[in-house]
């Protein structure tokens, strides 16, 4: 972790404009930084030769921003640097294919959720030049190798994001897509509220696809397909097509090694036969009042938790809550700034499962 070590730090009054960033605030020992291009918190902790300087992992900014806090931060103490392994890290600058949840999906035509090696996702891209793919994958690894290939080949029309899928679909306008791919999903047998196909999943699905577009779920686990189809037949106005053991335009290595073992393959397409409301929704994640009677005990509810996790004093009055909410299995760690007026250092993802989260955390603390 880039860090550096000072021999002191003085009593500062907050805030602090300095050379390259603004110190706004400090909460015991963190302290808010913002720059032209972020905003964070470093931490300060004793050292045996002075005083570490490292920066707080959930608000983690690119190393160029961390670099102008630390040098600043040095000068605004008038101190020296004992120690520091900052100035032979290069920027690793952003992945132009990489995607956030926080950009704009309203261009993607094609979804494919857990892409893997992505052999499959880069002959969609061939398939339909003409279409914006969205391979969806919470494996690094593989993320780290589709991308290198996507460099490799020229690739210009795959975006890759690194988050659960199951909150990705809610942010792409209704009636947009033109297919979904679910191939060869982790069956979970033990544990069925991670699997992708789910209700909550296939209604998005539905809504998300153009009139006619489908959803494609290919797997070699018949629980899983039977559990998949029973879910499939909850729905209404949709046209279902089922096939068993029949070759797919492309496989994967690990089909080639079950089709070698016998195993049988499964494939669901479910088609929309209508065309969907437009989703209207506004998130607002904005308080009206202090948070009071805060409770740290986690909150687990059906689509999303709460959990209040620590309070950072910043003056008399005023506080920073660290927090995690959203959805139980891909929740968003926070801070909150607790005054008069509060509000989010920065603000959640705006998916549907962190602002039920905010607007539970205002009924429960705001009075």
């Amino acid at each position: 972790m880039p860090h550096i070590v000072i021999d002191k730090i003085k009593n500062l009054s907050f805030p602090i404009k300095s050379e390259n960033c603004e110190f706004l605030f400090q909460a015991e020992n963190l302290i808010a930084v913002k720059t032209e291009n972020a905003k964070f918190l470093i931490q300060i902790r004793p050292h045996k030769n002075g005083y570490l300087i490292k920066y707080d992992k959930i608000t983690r900014p690119i190393i160029s921003e961390i670099k102008k806090a630390y040098l600043d931060f040095v000068k605004i103490n008038e101190a020296n640097i004992i120690f520091e392994n900052i100035s032979g890290i290069k920027e690793k600058l952003p992945n132009k294919n990489m995607l956030e949840i926080t950009d704009d999906l309203s261009n993607v035509d094609i979804v494919e959720v857990g892409f893997g090696s992505g052999r499959h996702l880069i002959h969609l891209a061939k398939k339909y030049p003409d279409k914006l793919i969205l391979g969806i994958e919470i494996h690094k690894p593989s993320i780290e190798q589709v991308l290198r290939r996507i460099e490799h080949e020229k690739i210009s029309n795959i975006k890759i994001i690194n988050h659960d899928a199951r909150l990705i679909l809610s942010k792409i306008p209704s009636n947009k897509l033109h297919s979904i791919y679910v191939h060869f999903p982790v069956p979970w047998d033990k544990k069925e509220h991670r699997r992708v196909i789910n209700s909550d999943f296939i209604k998005e699905s539905k809504r998300a696809l153009q009139k006619n577009g489908f959803l494609h779920l290919r797997t070699d686990s018949e629980n899983y397909f039977s559990y998949s189809l029973e879910k499939f037949l909850e729905e209404d106005k949709i046209d279902l097509n089922i096939k068993k053991n029949i070759p797919y335009e492309i496989t994967s290595k690990y089909e080639e090694r079950w089709i070698k073992q016998g195993k049988n393959i499964y494939d669901i397409f479910m088609k929309s036969l209508e065309i969907s409301p437009e989703i209207k929704e506004e998130f607002d994640f904005s308080f009206e009042k202090r948070l009071i009677n805060l409770d740290f005990t986690p909150k687990v509810y059906k689509n999303f938790v709460i959990h209040l996790e620590k309070e950072f004093k910043i003056n008399e009055k005023d506080s920073l809550i660290r927090a995690t909410i959203g959805h139980f299995n891909r929740p968003e760690h926070i801070y909150i700034v607790n005054s008069d007026k509060p509000y989010y250092f920065k603000i959640p993802a705006p998916i549907k499962e962190n602002y039920l989260a905010h607007l539970e955390l205002k009924r429960l603390f705001n009075g």
